[in-house]
C-alpha cells in the first residue's frame, strides 16, 4: 500500500522528498536484444562469484547485529534517515530500491561544494566528466559518447524535471534552487529509453510549497567571482502556489591569454570566465481533494563572455612520449573567443488520479540560440578559428499510466515522443587577412524524432521476494539537408537514418531482513545510429548484468552497499577525428567488455560526525575494434580509470551559540585516456583533488549561515581533453579549474 500511494504522490508533484543524508546510492541498467535465461544465468554467475562471499557475510552480520544495534542506540549514535527516490519512476526508499545510484539534495550539494555538473564527480563513483570547448562529455562506468556535433547522440540521458536534453550545453547554469540530483549508474534503456547506455542524470528543481519562504545567497571568491542567488515561494490561494528563483554569475577569466581584440572591437584577455544569468518560475495547481494537479514551469538562461579556451602543445614539446604542458594559467592566443547562448524552456506536468490508476502527462518546449567562436590552434604560430552559429528547437512529450493497486501486482506503461530541429552554420577559418578565409564551411538543417512505447510490471512472490520485468520499443528518425565546402569541394547533403530497437529488463529482489537487500538483474539498452560528414553508422547495443547488496548495521548508523556488474557491448560507436584534416567520423567498434565493482559506505559515528567512502574498480577493454588497418582490441575505453576513490569526513563543533561544520573531502582517480588509441599524449595522469569546507550557523540568527571553502587544495593540473591536431602542429588540451576559494552568506526565512 505504501508503494501504491507513493506512485500517486510522485504523479502529483513530479518530485520526491529528501531526508538528511549526504549521499544516496541506487542501481544500474544496460542493453541487450535476445538472450536466453541460461545465458543470462551464466553471465550472472561470472559476477556474483565476485561478491557472494561478501554478500553472505554481510547478511549474516545483519541478522546477528541486534545487540550491536542496541549498543549503538544507547551511545546516542544518529541513525541514517530513509531517502525517498524515484529512479524507477515510482516512489521507493534508496536502500530498498535495487539500483546503483547517487542522490543528493540541494542542501547536500551545497554542503559538499557541488555547484555544477562537474562537481558531481566528488560524490558519484565511476562518474567521469570531460570537456572540449563548451561541450560536456559525460562517462559512467566507462560508457560515454565523444560525439558533440549536431548529429551526435549522448550516452547519458540528461533531464531536468523529466524534460530530456539532447546535449548538456549550459547545464551548469541550471544548478540553483534544486530539490535533488540523481545519478543513475548503468544502462536505463527500458524506462529512460534512447541514448541511456551509460546511465542517466536527473535534475529535479525545487517545487512550490504551501508556505511562505525564501532565501538569498551572496558569494565572493577567486578571480573576483561574484554569485547572487535567490528564491521566493508563496501560496497564492488554497489551489495555486508560486515559486520563483534566479542565479547571476560574474567572474574574471582563469586563463591569461594576452591582450586581444574581439570581434566587437573591445580589447579583452583570457578565457574560462563565467558570465551567466538564469531565472525560473513554477506555478503549481494542487486544490485540496481534487484528482487533478498541474505544474507549469518557465526557465530562461543566458551565457556570455569568452568561454573555454584551448592550449596548443607543439610536437616539439612532446618529451619521451609525454606532453610538456608548461604554464596552465598563461599562454598567448591570437584570436579571442566568445560565447553568446540563450535558452528558453517551458515545461509542464499534468496528472489525474482515477483511483486504481494515475494518468500523467509530461511535456515541454526548449529553444536554444548559440553563437560561439574560439582560437582553434591554441597559440600564435597558427591562425585558425572555429566559429559557429545556429538555433535548436526541442520538444518532449510523455504519457504515463501507473497503477495504484494495493496487492502484490503493480505496473506502469506509457508512450514517449521526442522531436528536435536545428540549423547550424559552422566555419573552419584561417585568419590574418583583410577578411577571414573559410577553409571549411558546414551549413546544415538537422532533424531528429523518436517514438517509444514502454511498460514495466512487478509481482511479489512472497512479502520478501519480488520479480520485475519490463520492455520498451523505440523508433528513431534522423534527417540532415544542406551543403559542405571542404577545401573548395562543395557537396550537397541529403542524409537520412531510420531504425528501431527493443530493450528489456528482468530483475529479482530479496529483502533478506528489513535492513538487507539482495538483488540481481539484467538490462539492455541502445544508442541510435545516424550519420556524420557523409558517413553512416549503426546503433550500438549493450547487455548488462548486475548483482548487489544494500545493508545497514549498528542501529542503522552504518550503511554498506556493494555492487558488481558486467557489460557486453556490440557495435560500440567511436568517434575518430582526423588529426590532419580535423574532419570527424564515427565507427562501429565491433565489441567491448566492461566489468567492475563498487563499494559505498556512509557511517554516522555520532550526532556530530559522519564519514563517507566510495571505492570503484573498472576494467574496460575493446575486444574487437579494427579501423584504419589497426586492431585496437585490448585497449581501454576513453575516460575509464581503473580506480576511483572518494571520501569525506564532517564534524560539528559547538562555537558559542552556534555550530561550525567542518568537512574535508577528496577524490583520487588513476590514469585514463581521452581516446581509444591509448597513447600517452592523449592521457590524464593519476591525480587527487581535495576540498575543505567550513559552515557557521548561529542559533541566535535563525536562517543565517556563513561558509568558506577551498577547492582543489593540491592545485592539481587536471586535463579535460587532449587531442592530436596535426593542422595546428601538435596537440590541443583544455584544463579543469585550478585551486579556487570563496566565502558565501546565505539567509533563509
Amino acid at each position: 500500500m505504501r508503494e501504491a500511494q507513493g506512485v500517486k504522490n510522485i504523479a502529483k508533484t513530479g518530485i520526491l522528498p529528501i531526508h538528511n543524508v549526504n549521499v544516496v546510492k541506487m542501481q544500474v541498467q544496460c542493453s541487450c536484444m535476445k538472450m536466453t535465461f541460461r545465458e543470462a544465468g551464466m553471465k550472472f554467475d561470472a559476477i556474483t562469484r565476485l561478491i557472494t562471499t561478501s554478500m553472505l557475510a554481510l547478511v549474516a552480520t545483519g541478522a546477528a547485529s541486534s545487540a550491536l544495534a542496541q549498543e549503538a542506540a544507547n551511545a546516542n549514535q544518529g541513525a541514517l534517515g530513509e531517502i525517498v527516490v524515484t529512479a524507477e519512476k515510482r516512489e521507493g526508499t534508496a536502500q530498498k530500491t535495487p539500483i546503483a545510484m547517487t542522490v543528493a539534495s540541494g542542501a547536500q550539494l551545497i554542503s559538499s561544494g557541488v555547484t555544477d555538473v562537474n562537481g558531481l564527480t566528488n560524490i558519484a563513483p565511476t562518474l567521469n566528466i570531460a570537456q572540449n570547448n563548451q561541450n560536456m562529455l559525460i562517462t559512467i562506468r566507462g560508457v560515454s559518447s565523444r560525439d558533440y556535433t549536431e548529429t551526435g547522440n549522448p550516452a547519458v540521458a540528461l533531464s531536468t524535471d523529466n524534460f530530456y536534453l539532447q546535449n548538456g550545453t549550459a547545464l551548469n547554469v541550471g544548478f540553483f534552487d534544486l530539490e535533488r540530483v540523481e545519478v543513475l549508474r548503468g544502462p536505463q534503456g527500458t524506462l529512460y529509453g534512447r541514448n541511456a547506455t551509460a546511465g542517466a542524470i536527473n535534475i529535479q528543481t525545487a517545487k512550490p510549497k504551501d508556505i511562505v519562504e525564501g532565501n538569498f545567497a551572496l558569494e565572493y571568491g577567486y578571480k573576483n567571482a561574484l554569485i547572487a542567488e535567490g528564491m521566493f515561494n508563496v501560496p497564492l490561494n488554497e489551489a495555486f502556489k508560486l515559486r520563483a528563483a534566479f542565479s547571476v554569475h560574474q567572474r574574471d577569466a582563469y586563463r591569461d591569454n594576452g591582450s586581444l581584440r574581439s570581434t566587437s572591437g573591445l580589447v579583452t584577455k583570457g578565457g574560462n570566465d563565467d558570465v551567466s544569468q538564469a531565472a525560473r518560475i513554477h506555478l503549481a495547481y494542487e486544490p485540496s481533494g481534487s484528482p487533478f494537479t498541474a505544474l507549469v514551469t518557465g526557465e530562461y538562461t543566458h551565457v556570455g563572455g569568452v568561454g573555454a579556451v584551448l592550449k596548443g602543445i607543439p610536437y616539439s614539446d612532446v618529451v619521451n612520449g609525454e606532453l610538456k604542458l608548461g604554464d596552465d594559467r598563461k599562454w598567448e592566443l591570437n584570436n579571442q573567443g566568445y560565447i553568446d547562448l540563450t535558452i528558453k524552456n517551458a515545461r509542464w506536468n499534468f496528472n489525474y488520479d482515477a483511483g486504481p490508476v494515475t494518468l500523467s502527462y509530461f511535456g515541454g518546449y526548449r529553444d536554444q540560440d548559440l553563437r560561439r567562436g574560439n582560437d582553434q590552434d591554441g597559440g600564435t604560430a597558427q591562425n585558425f578559428a572555429f566559429p559557429t552559429s545556429g538555433s535548436t528547437e526541442t520538444q518532449n512529450h510523455e504519457l504515463r499510466l501507473a497503477s495504484n493497486l494495493s496487492g502484490p501486482f503493480g505496473f506502469q506503461t506509457g508512450l514517449y515522443y521526442f522531436k528536435e530541429q536545428g540549423q547550424a552554420l559552422t566555419y573552419f577559418q584561417v585568419l590574418g587577412g583583410a577578411t577571414p578565409f573559410n577553409f571549411y564551411t558546414f551549413d546544415y538543417d538537422t532533424g531528429s524524432r523518436s517514438y517509444a512505447a514502454f511498460g514495466q510490471a512487478w509481482y511479489q512472490v512472497t512479502p520478501d521476494l519480488k520479480i520485475e520485468a519490463g520492455a520498451r520499443y523505440t523508433k528513431e528518425k534522423k534527417t540532415q539537408v544542406g551543403f559542405n565546402n571542404i577545401a573548395g569541394t562543395v557537396t550537397n547533403v541529403n542524409a537520412r537514418y531510420e531504425g528501431g530497437k527493443d530493450t528489456y529488463h528482468l530483475g529479482v529482489n530479496w529483502q533478506a531482513t528489513p535492513d538487507n537487500l539482495v538483488y540481481a538483474k539484467f538490462d539492455s539498452g541502445f544508442k541510435a545510429g545516424g550519420f556524420q560528414n557523409g558517413f553512416t553508422f549503426g546503433p550500438e547495443t549493450i547487455r548488462a548484468y548486475e548483482a548487489g547488496i544494500k545493508n545497514r548495521f549498528l542501529g542503522r548508523s552504518l550503511q554498506v552497499n556493494l555492487s558488481g556488474f558486467l557489460y557486453d557491448y556490440v557495435d560500440l560507436q567511436v568517434q575518430q577525428n582526423d588529426p590532419v584534416t580535423a574532419i570527424s567520423r564515427i565507427f562501429n567498434a565491433g565489441k567491448a567488455r566492461i566489468y567492475g565493482g563498487e563499494l559505498e559506505t556512509t557511517w554516522r559515528a555520532s550526532d556530530a560526525d559522519q564519514l563517507d567512502l566510495s571505492v570503484a574498480y573498472l576494467h574496460s577493454r575493446y575486444t574487437d575494434f579494427l579501423t584504419g588497418g589497426v586492431q585496437y582490441a585490448g585497449n581501454e575505453l576513453p575516460q575509464a580509470p581503473a580506480w576511483s576513490l572518494s571520501g569525506g569526513y564532517s564534524h560539528d563543533f559547538q562555537v558559542g551559540d552556534g555550530k561550525v561544520t567542518a568537512r574535508v573531502q577528496s577524490r583520487y582517480q588513476s590514469r585514463s585516456f581521452f581516446s581509444f588509441r591509448n597513447i600517452n599524449t592523449e592521457k590524464q595522469d593519476a591525480y587527487s583533488k581535495t576540498d575543505l569546507l567550513l559552515t557557521y550557523t548561529p542559533e541566535s540568527r535563525k536562517g543565517l549561515s556563513l561558509s568558506a571553502y577551498v577547492r582543489n587544495i593540491e592545485d592539481s593540473v587536471i586535463l579535460t581533453t587532449s587531442e592530436e591536431a596535426g593542422y595546428a602542429g601538435g596537440y590541443l588540451v583544455q584544463f579543469a579549474d585550478p585551486r579556487t576559494w570563496g566565502v558565501r552568506v546565505n539567509y533563509a526565512f
